[in-house]
């Protein structure tokens, strides 16, 4: 079923781990295989921008519900493209689904944020100066949930300053929506980590182990019936734990705001399902973003 633009999106699990990856070209001290690496800065590096070396092929064991593929941690310039194809056999001869050439980078900067003149005025385009300061994360979601076997990916960036394309770890996942979309009161924050220490001087200098913010998001979702309860999110927190990667994107529509919000994420607590109503539970949510 296509995912609805007006409701949450929670992605999981990630197939990668015991997936087969092929194709491409990399440098031999940062392979493809880095990609099934769980921690974000292990990375795979791509041997040059020709289409030939910047793709990916993920083949799954077995047939397994897949709706989304995304990759965080990225080196992806604002003009940088990316196309999925979905196949329904490893041999890759019965495709799925094509995305057809797309954008990496959504529009991230509202009209406030772009100044008159500017290349990016019109189409408020991330611009080059300002990719570092955003937390990368490519996210392509399919038109459907398809069954597949394999995923392919092709990364187009001839104008990467970098001379290569570099990215972390790879998330292929099913897709799930409540029925009913987050409670009001959701709460999006940031987990800072930064420490300060203070000097014995009479000024107490302050020095700061400055480290970049881990956004949260805390939500309840209410109105849940019994499959949902038991059969998604209660499931969710026997197999994720608190360090299992999850997809959240308050919703699918590209948007500034939207892409602010998005990330990979993993839950901080395992908190307990309640049932306030016959029929009906509640299930508080609190993430915590992974770098």
């Amino acid at each position: 079923m296509a995912l609805d633009p007006k409701r949450l999106v929670m992605c999981w699990p990630n197939y990668i781990d015991s997936a087969t990856l092929s194709g491409g070209s990399y440098v031999s001290t940062l392979p493809l295989g880095n990609v099934q690496d769980p921690r974000f800065a292990v990375v795979a590096k791509t041997a040059s921008l020709a289409t030939t070396d910047t793709q990916l092929a993920i083949t799954l064991a077995r047939r397994r519900p897949v709706a989304v593929v995304a990759i965080p941690a990225h080196n992806l310039s604002p003009s940088a493209q990316v196309r999925v194809r979905v196949y329904r056999d490893a041999a890759q001869t019965d495709q799925l689904w094509d995305s057809a050439w797309r954008n990496v980078w959504p529009v991230v900067y509202s009209l406030a944020d772009v100044i008159w003149g500017n290349d990016n005025f019109w189409n408020r385009r991330l611009d080059e100066e300002d990719r570092s300061t955003r937390t990368p994360l490519l996210a392509v979601f399919f038109d459907d949930t398809y069954i597949a076997t394999a995923v392919t990916v092709e990364l187009s960036d001839p104008g990467n300053t970098d001379g290569a394309i570099t990215f972390g770890r790879v998330f292929l996942a099913d897709a799930w929506q409540p029925g009913y979309n987050m409670s009001l009161g959701v709460q999006y924050g940031h987990d800072s980590g930064t420490e300060i220490s203070t000097a014995g001087d009479d000024a107490r200098t302050e020095y700061a182990d400055r480290v970049t913010p881990k956004r949260t998001a805390s939500f309840d979702l209410d109105w849940l019936d019994e499959s949902e309860a038991f059969l998604r999110l209660h499931r969710l927190q026997r197999t994720e734990d608190i360090v299992g990667e999850i997809l959240f994107m308050p919703s699918i529509t590209p948007s500034p705001a939207n892409f602010a919000r998005s990330m990979i994420a993993r839950q901080q607590s395992l908190d307990p399902l309640t049932q306030p109503y016959q029929l009906i539970h509640s299930h508080p949510v609190n993430l915590l973003e992974i770098l």
